[in-house]
């Protein structure tokens, strides 16, 4: 392929910066190919070693690997072509990480440190969070660092954790500052606060001057009753502010300053037009709210600087706890990699001449940290540095990225080299309709303006391999407007959807084939939609890109499939894989397997799932009559149970989807159950990559396997997105790099306004934040014509342009206006990046557009659509200020052919039904309506069959699945990192003859929360991990021949806030230590020879043919005589479990019964010990004696060594269900 001239000019400049702008579709990867191998052949480089080249994605990194080793082996040069693996070629993080390893002993790293996934560093932060928020350490770690009093006050203002997606959250914010913070080398550091906010009497007297001079204009005006009603409010208003402000200052805090100024009506133009009020209303409506909102940040400053605290703590143990795993994350490849750089003189030399060729790919989506790194590699002056991007590209914005660091460095670049700014505007892929289409839209100033980069058409059109069929036009806006009330969101969707497969359905009647086509979407979260709409056309489609991989019930049964064979006693799990599509099997399959006889009573009884497998397989030994599906599920979970501990996981879970059927369905269901056969895959290799680590067995896969599936942003599995004849639907992000010759777009953003608490935003390694909201604030802006609600919208730098703005965020003040500035700020780039990522989706299409686009209609606008996305198509085509009318229209944008838009505006009919103005609902297509139930103004309905409406062929098309082979058990081949047969007292406890599961109890509160909903249930529970953390902190501070003490206040006051506890909870909790600190059981604890809180334990049970091993926690493990041996045991423990709630009524023959099967299991692990003698004792914290008030309620228990080889039996049969304990 030759050159075009920008692509030979980037090639042949080796020496100087450059700067290349490729536009879509350029051949930017076959140009980077180009100079790398130029470079070597022109003896510029000896050595491929000598190159450096920074890609997005390690695919990317693979590709040009790739075509570098080919096109060194044609040009003979196998030596290099040879060396092209080990090269400098990878992403960001696969640079920091090489160096970081060459280096590590001078960073004071581990060389062999790992690079922590997601999922590893969700669960680090999760426990950091828990650590500080609520864990065992949080009466050490966050009473240390900030006072009872502080935290007192951001939980009052804030819960601890969410309550919903919406609402701020301690935890989601510390989350918050954390995450952006771990960008930045400087940590927590570089996270900057607010300027402090004005004193309350201060703002108050600012406004009394404000509200008296709006009080004399608006006396000016002539009388009237709501000129009459504004004076009379203001003058109330005044009078009170006076009165607080002739108080002095000591009692005036910003609450009540807050509470004063809502008093005050904001002026507004509803009277006094054409007056000196009314031509100032506006302004001095605008200083009501600037003053009211910056009594809003004074409001939660203090609470702002807890919240930074905690986050410090926080990040603090975050960075302990990968140091101690010996992880890093990406954020720290990039941070310790730029710190080297800055503070080790001698490795920032040893890069500084080691590469002559640097190149960055994907320039856009870099940010300034990056970017520092990589020139201080460059030579001096960066002038080996060549950049490789497109700024109309960049969609990474929520990963860091940011545009402005490349219209910098391209400025930088012109200043040192004005011919090293490069245009590769040819575009090799699209037709010029769709190019025109682009440019229309792109060009005007709201959008892209002057920098926008026109792509020249490029390709032959004689060389086109599909080109388009129909002799209408190559793109198609369609519109879906709804009223302002009366149409949900989700059926304008569902009519949007029905749109675009209806066109797609009309393509494929002409010849197209499906998997011509794409639907792109802004989200995942309608997906489904779409592919309901296509299916209902009769055109296949798969969901093949997009982060839902986690979604999919295929993923989610693997999940339960890997617990279920981890442990056959966790019904839950194994209820839903037996009920699900695996297996196959009918209600009365399920009712053989759950229910078996009571033989003594003659009545049926249920059975645990593992009893009804051994009883399915003894009706096939004896020949009697079992369904094929029961009978395979049987024996298939029989060989899993045999295996397990034995046999990787995956291997069994794979053996179990391929010889149970399941696959061989899925086959036969065309592209879509095929790319449910792709997730089952995907699910199974990350089952199999967690194994390979090793050191886990069955249950530790299936826990972190579920980890990673909940936290896992990926796409389907490669089978769903490999091939094949069928529509794709895939998000905008996931089409980055590919093409369709026809391509959908739809759901891009909408205008919906910012509402966040916590606003953040990163300028030059900064992260300046500010906080609003509370509990308080809500309740004083609960009327929305108040001042405190108006003042929300407070923005004085809406006049500023983007260059304007940034400094704004800096150099502001006044904590509100830096609060407005960050706002602006993050919303201008939210909006600018809409727009590139409608210009990413608008540049894969190939041949033709389908452009779907809601909008919801008002009386100053007839369409709504979103004005920084939709409503730039819309301007483009119709004029600015414009809208469309309903019906068909055709409108020239500078194509070949002009654009087909058809408007249509939806009513509400009956409530639920829609119809078209006027037009039937979708239940009358008797009377002629399309299937849709809908037609639009002027034309006939769209639902119009098409000629022909199969696809072309009337097949959907295949995709080869991986053979899987026959299952062949590796008996006898021992499993590195497995832990055969795992189980607690809490997983036997409800099948194990009769044993029901009391390990938790709390029967007051569980009485109580069946009339709650889950975060009071919650709650609830939480009284128990109060008690339990207190009581831990009274063992682990005492000390021999001392007692048991309890807690001070302020350590229980933290937990209180840290569980949530109600005031109610917060009395029983106080009653519940006053009664175990004043127990006779706590005074024996005391006189022990030792104590160990929260005592583990993992214990074998059984003899060689049925052994499993039972592990657990004992709340408090107490020696009173030392232990001897297993042969020889001597001395006796106590052990002690806490239990709070409980019923008075239980009688002692039942506590009894409660409670024998976990102290058996406790006894039989500390007898194992040692020890010849165990006592257990269940303390009843909440119950007083009935002969001795004061006093907790206890059940004991005592355990002879003589025992103890029955009782390890005993265990085993309960676990394996061949017995009763």
């Amino acid at each position: 392929m030759a050159l075009t001239i920008g692509q030979e000019k980037c090639v042949n400049t080796l020496d100087k910066p450059l700067a290349v702008s490729a536009g879509a579709g350029s051949g930017k990867t076959f140009t980077l190919t180009r100079r790398i191998v130029h470079a070597l052949e022109s003896g510029y480089l000896t050595d491929i070693d000598q190159v450096l080249a920074i890609t997005f994605t390690s695919k990317a990194a693979g590709e040009i690997k790739s075509r570098v080793k080919g096109a060194l082996r044609a040009g003979g040069m196998t030596e290099q072509a040879l060396k092209t693996d080990e090269a400098w070629i990878s992403t960001i993080h696969g640079m920091c990480s090489r160096i970081l390893r060459a280096h590590a002993l001078e960073l004071g790293l581990d060389p062999a440190f790992k690079v922590a996934d997601e999922a590893t560093v969700k669960t680090l932060l999760d426990a950091s969070l828990e650590e500080v928020l609520g864990g065992r350490d949080d009466l050490v770690t966050v009473a240390e660092g900030v006072s009872p009093e502080r935290l007192d006050a951001l939980f009052a203002s804030f819960d601890v954790h969410s309550a919903g997606p919406r609402t701020a959250s301690v935890e989601g914010m510390v989350r918050q500052l954390v995450e952006a913070a771990s960008a930045h080398p400087d940590g927590m550091t570089s996270v900057v606060a607010p300027p402090e906010a004005p004193s309350p009497i201060k703002l108050l007297a600012q406004l009394v001057d404000v509200a008296e001079t709006a009080y004399d204009l608006a006396d000016g005006v002539k009388p009237g009753s709501t000129r009459d009603k504004f004076l009379a409010a203001t003058q109330d208003a005044l009078e009170g502010a006076r009165e607080l402000i002739g108080r002095g200052s000591d009692g005036l805090t910003y609450r009540r300053a807050l509470s004063a100024m809502n008093g005050f009506p904001v002026p507004g133009r509803n009277f006094g037009k054409n007056t000196p009020y009314g031509e100032q209303a506006a302004e001095l409506a605008e200083q009501y709210c600037a003053i009211a909102a910056q009594a809003r940040c004074g409001l939660v400053q203090e609470q702002l600087a807890t919240l930074i605290d905690v986050a410090k703590s926080v990040a603090d143990a975050f960075a302990r706890r990968k140091r101690e795993a010996g992880l890093l994350d990406n954020n720290d490849l990039l941070a310790f990699a730029s710190r080297a750089f800055r503070d080790h003189p001698a490795i920032q030399a040893a890069y500084a001449d080691r590469f002559k060729l640097v190149m960055v790919d994907e320039f856009q989506d870099t940010d300034q940290l990056q970017v520092d790194m990589i020139k201080r590699m460059a030579g001096e002056g960066f002038s080996r540095m060549c950049t490789v991007g497109d700024a109309q590209q960049s969609i990474y914005r929520f990963r860091g990225a940011d545009v402005s660091v490349y219209r910098r460095h391209l400025e930088d670049v012109r200043r040192r080299n004005p011919e090293g700014i490069i245009e590769l505007p040819d575009n090799f892929r699209s037709h010029g309709d769709v190019l025109a289409l682009c440019d229309r839209i792109f060009e005007q100033p709201q959008v892209f303006g002057a920098e926008f980069m026109s792509l020249a058409p490029g390709r032959e059109e004689s060389k086109v391999k599909r080109p388009f069929l129909s002799d209408g036009p190559r793109v198609q806006v369609q519109v879906t407007v709804t009223p302002s009330r009366g149409v949900a969101s989700a059926d304008a969707a569902a009519v949007a959807a029905r749109r675009v497969a209806k066109s797609f359905s009309e393509f494929a009647a002409i010849g197209h084939r499906p998997g011509d086509m794409v639907v792109l979407l802004g989200g995942m979260g309608r997906a489904n939609v779409y592919a309901e709409a296509l299916r209902a056309e009769g055109l296949p489609c798969v969901v093949a890109g997009g982060s839902i991989f986690n979604r999919a019930p295929e993923v989610a049964l693997m999940v339960r499939l890997a617990q279920a064979i981890a442990n056959p006693k966790w019904t839950t799990a194994l209820f839903e894989v037996l009920s699900s599509e695996l297996f196959a099997l009918s209600a009365d399959d399920l009712l053989e397997l759950s229910t078996g006889m009571d033989e003594e009573r003659g009545i049926p009884r249920r059975r645990a799932f593992d009893q009804g497998f051994r009883h399915v397989e003894r009706k096939v030994a004896s020949g009697r009559v079992v369904s094929p599906a029961l009978a395979a599920c049987a024996s298939l979970m029989r060989r899993a149970s045999e295996q397990a501990g034995n046999v990787v996981l995956a291997d069994i879970m794979q053996g179990i989807v391929a010889d149970s059927g399941w696959l061989a369905r899925l086959e036969a269901a065309g592209p879509e159950g095929l790319a449910r056969a792709g997730n089952v895959y995907k699910a199974i290799r990350m089952a199999r990559d967690i194994e390979a680590a090793g050191g886990m067995g069955p249950a530790g896969v299936a826990e972190e396997l579920a980890l990673r599936v909940e936290l896992a942003k990926e796409a389907p599995g490669a089978l769903s997105a490999e091939g094949g004849d069928f529509v794709r639907i895939m998000t905008v992000h996931a089409s980055k790099g590919l093409e369709f010759p026809i391509v959908a777009v739809a759901e891009l953003r909408d205008d919906a306004a910012r509402s966040q608490a916590l606003e953040c935003c990163s300028i030059e390694g900064r992260t300046y934040v500010s906080l609003d909201g509370g509990h308080v604030l809500e309740r004083l802006k609960e009327k929305a014509s108040s001042l405190v609600a108006k003042s929300g919208s407070y923005q004085p730098f809406c006049e500023l342009d983007d260059e304007e703005l940034a400094p704004m965020v800096s150099r502001s003040q006044l904590p509100a206006d830096r609060r407005a500035a960050i706002k602006l700020h993050e919303e201008r780039g939210e909006a600018a990046e809409s727009r590139r990522l409608l210009y990413v989706a608008l540049t894969r299409a190939k041949e033709a557009l389908v452009v779907s686009m809601r909008g919801k209609s008002s009386k100053v606008d007839a369409t709504g659509l979103s004005k920084s996305c939709w409503g730039d198509v819309q301007s483009a085509l119709v004029g600015e200020c414009c809208a469309f009318e309903p019906g068909v229209s055709m409108f020239d944008f500078g194509g070949q052919r002009p654009a087909r838009v058809e408007c249509m505006h939806l009513t509400p009919a009956d409530g639920v039904e829609l119809q078209v103005d006027g037009r039937p609902g979708v239940d009358e297509v008797a009377a002629g309506v399309s299937p849709d139930g809908f037609a639009a103004d002027g034309g006939p309905g769209i639902g119009e069959a098409a000629p022909g409406g199969c696809p072309a062929g009337g097949k959907p098309g295949m995709i080869a699945l991986p053979v899987v082979r026959p299952y062949e058990p590796e008996r006898g081949k021992p499993y590195e990192g497995a832990r055969a047969g795992m189980f607690s007292y809490s997983s036997i406890a409800e099948d194990g003859g009769g044993f029901v599961d009391f390990s938790v109890e709390d029967a007051a509160d569980d009485a109580v929360s069946a009339s709650l909903g889950a975060r009071d249930a919650d709650a609830a529970t939480s009284l128990g991990t109060a008690f339990h953390r207190l009581a831990q902190l009274a063992a682990l501070a005492w000390r021999p021949g001392c007692a048991l003490e309890r807690p001070d206040v302020a350590r229980q006051r933290a937990l209180d806030r840290s569980c949530g506890l109600s005031a109610e909870q917060r009395d029983r909790l106080d009653a519940a230590l006053e009664r175990w600190f004043a127990s006779d059981i706590a005074a024996r604890v005391g006189a022990c020879e030792s104590v160990s809180p929260e005592t583990p334990f993992l214990v074998r049970v059984g003899g060689p043919c049925d052994a499993a091993y039972l592990e657990g926690e004992i709340d408090l493990l107490a020696c009173v005589a030392p232990a001897g041996t297993r042969g020889q045991p001597a001395g006796s423990a106590l052990v002690v479990d806490y239990k709070t709630g409980g019923s008075p009524a239980e009688t002692a023959e039942q506590l009894h019964e409660k409670h024998l099967l976990q102290a058996t299991c406790y006894a039989y692990a500390v007898l194992l010990e040692g020890y010849a003698q165990v006592e257990c004792v269940f303390v009843r914290v909440e119950q007083d004696r009935a002969d001795a008030p004061g006093q907790p309620q206890t059940v004991s228990y005592r355990f002879d060594a003589v025992d103890a080889e029955e009782m390890g039996r005993a265990l085993a049969r309960a676990y394996h269900g061949h017995g009763q304990l």
